[in-house]
């Protein structure tokens, strides 16, 4: 008997213990609310079983959009302790997104108890086509992103697009914060088989083309495309078996069309390109080898996306005679002025390039006057033994004072980047360079 009274007892406890959970669950999860939705304009009232504490309420705010990082704007308004108005807009595409809004833990007035609301706000946005990538010429290849204002129903979309294309239709895939999502707003269409250059395509988009909030695109929208010429490679520098080239020769590709990449390959030598207009330049890493014929392949590819044929050349190095007087400036880590006779070295001089915001200009030239003094006004600096390279670029001594005392802390840079562009030399070297190097000597500098 005492056994069953014992029994009755806990089961008694039991009951209200989860009765009183129960209450706990109804205090915190009960209200009552309404909601207004005008296309990306949503304005939510709740109203709360108890009061409730109003300060920065809005840090209890959770958003959840389909497509995750989506901007909104989130303003409230309270009416009472227990009435609060929530204003939420779409501030950014894709719109007419289904979201969901959560009141995480909001703390109320009442000790230890708080608040948690969620209700999802399906926004009303009419699918309007908002960009279509290349608005008139495209690639024979494609693709062509289309993106609309709203995510698209991906199972009845390939029944309202028409073209006299045949095309592959596929949602774009996004990452966000190392997690893969499917936008449904943006879509890629790829041609099944490849396109004939200069030839006119229309896009078909239908009425009915449906959101996946359920509302239809109203009008007919037709795009006309056009796909492009074919860019060929039409000139080169060096030409095709020209000879006598320079060891540092910028290499020159000019295009029909403009260019958007570029590949140039010379027999394995590295080096940076630099595409302008419908010309693409590259310029070695590295001095190439006198007396050397070198393998060139080209091949670019338009603004629009369309690719050349490769493009192949030979050209070959100058000679070196052994009586060849030339001078090499190398600008890597350690800058240095080297002279050479032919092949052979006979003298090597530590200098001073440019900076990277005032840097050398890089190539082959050839000496052209000299002075023997200069004074920058613009500067307030002035250097000995100067001999012009190219414009405003010359080889001197250290800078030197309007005093025309050397300055110590130029002359502690020598052997790394410190100029404005010109070479610098110790004043013993710059004195000899003035001396030995004739006009037209051949200069190459390079990085």
């Amino acid at each position: 008997m005492f056994f069953t009274v014992y029994i009755k007892r806990y089961i008694g406890i039991l009951i209200s213990f989860i009765l009183f959970l129960c209450l706990i669950l109804v205090l915190q999860y009960y209200h009552q609310y309404e909601l207004q939705i005008d296309e990306s304009h949503a304005i939510l009232s709740i109203h709360f079983l108890f009061p409730m504490k109003q300060e920065n309420i809005n840090h209890y705010f959770k958003l959840y959009p389909q497509i995750p990082k989506t901007q909104y704007a989130c303003d409230y308004k309270w009416e009472s302790n227990r009435h609060i108005i929530i204003d939420i807009k779409e501030l950014q595409y894709p719109k007419g997104q289904k979201i969901d809004f959560k009141i995480k833990g909001a703390p109320s007035c009442i000790p230890f108890l708080k608040k948690y609301f969620s209700v999802s706000i399906p926004f009303q946005v009419e699918p309007e086509i908002k960009y279509i990538s290349s608005e008139k010429y495209i690639s024979t290849e494609g693709p062509i992103k289309v993106t609309f204002t709203t995510l698209i129903n991906p199972k009845r979309i390939e029944n309202y697009i028409e073209s006299n294309m045949d095309l592959m239709i596929e949602p774009v895939e996004i990452v966000i914060e190392n997690q893969k999502y499917v936008d449904y707003s943006q879509w890629i269409l790829y041609p099944k088989k490849k396109l004939k250059n200069n030839q006119k395509y229309t896009l078909v988009f239908k009425n009915g083309l449906e959101a996946q909030n359920g509302l239809t695109m109203k009008k007919v929208v037709q795009k006309t495309l056009y796909t492009t010429f074919k860019p060929n490679i039409c000139r080169t520098f060096p030409n095709n078996k020209e000879t006598h080239i320079s060891f540092y020769p910028k290499l020159i590709i000019e295009a029909t069309e403009p260019i958007k990449k570029g590949k140039i390959i010379v027999d394995g030598i590295r080096g940076d390109i630099k595409i302008l207009d419908n010309v693409i330049e590259f310029l070695p890493k590295e001095l190439l080898k006198p007396d050397t014929e070198y393998k060139v392949k080209a091949q670019v590819i338009s603004v629009y996306g369309e690719k050349s044929d490769p493009y192949y050349f030979i050209f070959k190095t100058m000679p070196l005679k052994e009586d060849f007087l030339w001078v090499e400036v190398s600008l890597k880590e350690k800058h240095e002025v080297i002279i050479y006779k032919g092949e052979k070295e006979i003298r090597r001089m530590q200098a001073s390039g440019g900076t990277i915001r005032e840097p050398t200009v890089l190539g082959t030239f050839y000496i052209k006057e000299r002075g023997p003094y200069f004074f920058s006004e613009r500067f307030g600096e002035g250097a000995t033994f100067w001999v012009r390279i190219t414009d405003q670029y010359l080889f001197h001594g250290i800078p030197r004072d309007k005093n025309w005392n050397i300055i110590d802390s130029e002359l502690k840079k020598l052997g790394g980047p410190a100029s404005h562009g010109c070479i610098r030399l110790a004043e013993e070297d710059a004195k000899w360079f003035y001396d030995h190097i004739p006009q037209d000597t051949m200069v190459i500098i390079h990085q």
